[in-house]
């Protein structure tokens, strides 16, 4: 039932796996923070319970490679967000993923303000670049969902790594993601982050783009999967576009990876 495409149906299925005394504390306190509730618990549980859905996984159990020594050290930027938010944990992580790979060429779909365009900038190596999309400012999306275009209406692309001692490594680009063409990047990342739009349609698109430019051993990161909120879509479109038993959900975040076969 969590994965049916029927809002309504999914609110209920998601309310009665994850239901109990505190959600109903919470639905009488704040009932925007009650429909954030049933992923949280859901995520938790999965951290436990390792595989239903989707495999969950510690960063370390994802790449291997970081259980080597000496254990990567990495360098954290948290601006202040408006809109939206991104946590430390997360971004930890992301941070992680990145001095793993050693990456040469990132692509972000999905800057928003820069800031995890400025933590992929600050953890990758010194030749590195990192492509960021988004859509040009003062312009709107028809395929945007109603959720989306409110985020969209307070976005600032690049605002967070302009005048960084990384700025040099981030390269802003303009566009929607359905029309842009990506044939200059197909094959050539190391890294792909997937953080656009939200509706089915733009989440299948965009990871269908990241699949196709992924390099082979490459990753693919996506941000509110296992997300039963607003944007529980995404969760639909990474499952229904990624083999079974490849998606990993990153232990209590709503990052979700996945690592090109090669």
């Amino acid at each position: 039932m969590l994965m049916t495409s029927r809002r309504r149906l999914r609110v209920a299925a998601g309310v009665l796996e994850t239901g109990n005394v505190l959600f109903l504390k919470l639905l009488l306190r704040d009932r925007q923070a009650a429909r954030i509730y049933p992923g949280r618990v859901y995520r938790d549980y999965l951290s436990l319970a390792k595989k239903d859905h989707w495999t969950s996984q510690s960063i370390f159990d994802f790449l291997p490679e970081l259980a080597t020594s000496p254990t990567p050290r990495i360098t954290l930027e948290h601006v202040q967000g408006e809109g939206i938010t991104t946590s430390v944990a997360e971004l930890a992580l992301m941070a992680l993923v990145t001095r793993a790979l050693n990456p040469r060429r990132v692509f972000e779909i999905g800057t928003f303000r820069g800031r995890t365009a400025l933590n992929f900038a600050l953890n990758s190596p010194d030749d590195c670049i990192v492509y960021t999309l988004d859509l040009p400012p003062l312009t709107a999306s028809d395929h945007l969902g109603v959720a989306d275009q409110k985020i969209a209406a307070m976005r600032k692309p690049g605002v967070d790594f302009e005048g960084s001692d990384v700025e040099r490594k981030v390269i802003q680009l303009l566009g929607d993601s359905c029309t842009f063409d990506f044939s200059s990047y197909l094959g050539q990342m190391d890294l792909v982050f997937v953080d656009g739009g939200h509706t089915y349609e733009l989440a299948a698109n965009d990871t269908r783009s990241a699949l196709q430019m992924c390099r082979p051993g490459g990753v693919i990161l996506w941000h509110d999967f296992a997300n039963y909120g607003d944007y529980h879509d995404v969760t639909r479109a990474v499952l229904d576009n990624i083999p079974d038993g490849m998606v990993v959900g990153l232990e209590n975040t709503e990052l979700a990876a996945y690592r090109a076969p090669g």
